[in-house]
């Protein structure tokens, strides 16, 4: 700003590039500078980023999930991108797995420096899942001033309000990309993660008594994460029948398959039984 102001007669372009972060340090920032523009830069296209990923690897025999995968964690952050890549070009990481350090280190800071009304609010969502709702957020964090910290992290690409939401009549969301959401859930401590599945799984089904089923898969995976796992299995069954009924046989046979695996040694034969006989029944 002090250089744009003084400079005259010269041809010169001043190049910037900062997060949004900055504007809570510098609301003014550009303000009466002439021929000032500021240019939101949209995440890289699925198509771009793939072309991003393949040149920074050029020389890498690179399979089709590994690609998925570095597209879905990055989110289109070319610098996500990057480090991804690094990592699969030195072997330090399996990004399928594990994300590199570099990006953990990028998001962590970035969470780090958050005020706490919307950092709390952020590892809440985490819990919750990669999508969640606006009602359901507000019984699980019923403090004041949540729309305004969701306009907050929204304005400043934590999240994005999606167009259409599972649950009808609860607004959507969702995290910007994949590593955000990771970093974020593992940022709280595993008792502490515990204690909000359960928290979330039995608000979801107190808050969304009509609606259940919709939300079956959902309130599986609380349970399971929560350590109740009769109740996970019992959603993991009512989830694979509405995806059998939907024609989703291979979403069937995964939930059926999942609740097998959290059967115990108490577990009746029979139990047993009878799911693998409904596997066997949506694979046919």
């Amino acid at each position: 700003e002090h250089l744009a102001n003084r400079v005259r007669d010269v041809p010169l372009m001043i190049l910037a590039s900062a997060r949004p972060e900055l504007l809570d340090a510098r609301p003014s920032l550009g303000g009466g500078l002439p021929a000032y523009t500021a240019l939101a830069l949209d995440a890289l296209t699925e198509r771009a980023a793939d072309e991003l990923t393949l040149e920074l690897l050029h020389g890498h025999a690179v399979a089709p999930a590994l690609l998925e995968r570095i597209r879905e964690v990055a989110g289109g952050n070319p610098l996500f991108i990057e480090e991804l890549a690094v990592s699969v070009a030195e072997g330090s990481t399996d990004p399928t797995r594990v994300l590199p350090t570099n990006v953990v280190s990028i998001i962590s800071a970035r969470l780090d420096a958050m005020p706490p009304r919307q950092r709390q609010l952020l590892l809440n969502a985490a819990v919750v899942g990669r999508t969640f709702w606006r009602d359901l957020l507000a019984s699980l964090d019923p403090g004041p001033g949540l729309d305004e910290a969701l306009e907050w992290l929204e304005e400043r690409e934590y999240i994005r309000r999606e167009r259409v939401s599972e649950v009808e009549g609860d607004q959507a969301y969702s995290f910007r990309h994949v590593s955000l959401h990771e970093v974020a859930y593992s940022t709280l401590p595993r008792a502490a993660r515990r204690e909000r599945h359960a928290a979330v799984a039995r608000l979801a089904e107190e808050t969304f008594v009509d609606r259940h089923r919709a939300l079956a898969a959902i309130l599986a995976r609380h349970w399971r994460e929560a350590g109740e796992t009769e109740r996970a299995i019992e959603y993991l069954v009512d989830a694979a029948e509405q995806a059998d009924q939907a024609w989703a046989k291979q979403e069937a046979v995964s939930l059926y398959t999942e609740a097998l695996g959290l059967l115990t040694e108490g577990d009746s034969r029979g139990r047993s039984i009878s799911l693998r006989r409904a596997v066997a029944e949506v694979a046919l």
